[in-house]
């Protein structure tokens, strides 16, 4: 059976719920601090939602860092959904955005490989198959809470 099509539109204010409620179906990536910085980071972060009829099946959010890098705060699509393109089209639709923003690279950070954990791999293999290059390991981040691990920068040349 095929899969219907989805439409991926800019984020609206009336999304916050249908992306925390993504965010909050995929806890091998996020903890409850994420979600709470996922709902914190809606309020001034530009971004990007994929919907099939009325049901959000991912999203993504960035900020401008600074004039050359644009930052790919968040990006989820819901698990049952992976492999299926949303991913893949928000974050084309991020980096038109900051393209067209005037950023010369969109930046993203995640668990490095030095972390053993197949989510976080899997992370990374999305990155870098769509163009990303690691740009620098920040070792022993001081991630939320206790959380301290090495942070992988990856960056996609627009």
């Amino acid at each position: 059976m095929a899969v219907s099509a989805f439409v991926v539109r800019p984020l609206g204010s009336s999304d916050a719920p249908a992306v925390l409620a993504v965010a909050r179906g995929l806890p091998k990536w996020f903890t409850a601090e994420g979600i709470e910085g996922i709902r914190r980071d809606l309020e001034s972060h530009e971004g990007f939602v994929a919907v099939r009829g009325d049901c959000a099946l991912g999203f993504a959010t960035w900020f401008p860092w600074d004039p050359e890098v644009a930052e790919l705060s968040w990006i989820a699509v819901a698990e049952e959904e992976h492999g299926q393109g949303a991913g893949t089209a928000l974050l084309a639709a991020i980096a038109e955005a900051a393209r067209l923003g005037g950023h010369r690279f969109l930046e993203v950070s995640t668990v490095a490989d030095t972390v053993d954990y197949a989510p976080y791999a899997e992370s990374r293999e999305f990155y870098r198959a769509r163009g990303f290059v690691d740009y620098r390991v920040d070792n022993e981040f001081d991630g939320q809470g206790d959380d301290r691990y090495d942070r992988l920068l990856l960056r996609l040349p627009l």
